[in-house]
């Protein structure tokens, strides 16, 4: 089990505001988050895709910063899964979440929830940028 992330406090959110790219890098690698794992019955071997989501015609990753976060977004919109049997989630830390993060997708962090934050894509490109990971 990871250690919940500390993104939900006032620093996250003022380093987005300033667009403050080493302190919101920094604050991301140094957390963990929960991915959340829709479970796919034709897919014959596992596969760790996790949700993601489109607003205003943009892409983000959902990611959570609390197990309870996930349980609670997972309970509150079950108009987007089938079954929660379906549902699974899984911790990854900040380096390795940007490490595969696709320049085209956005953060959407914890979603309709306390701590909610939207991290844009050109926010991406430039934290992935400052990694050397584009």
């Amino acid at each position: 089990m990871g250690v919940e992330s500390e993104l939900n406090g006032r620093s996250f959110q003022d380093a987005i505001s300033r667009h403050d790219i080493a302190s919101v890098t920094r604050q991301l690698i140094e957390s963990q988050f929960v991915l959340i794992h829709l479970g796919d019955e034709t897919e014959s071997e596992e596969v760790l895709g996790a949700l993601t989501a489109s607003s205003g015609g943009r892409d983000y990753l959902v990611v959570f910063s609390s197990q309870d976060h996930a349980s609670q977004f997972v309970e509150t919109r079950s108009d987007l899964f089938e079954s929660e049997s379906e549902v699974g989630g899984f911790w990854v830390d900040g380096r390795t979440m940007l490490d595969y993060l696709d320049d085209e997708l956005g953060i959407l962090l914890n979603p309709d929830g306390k701590g909610h934050r939207q991290v844009e894509t050109d926010l991406i490109r430039e934290i992935l940028d400052e990694l050397n990971l584009q």
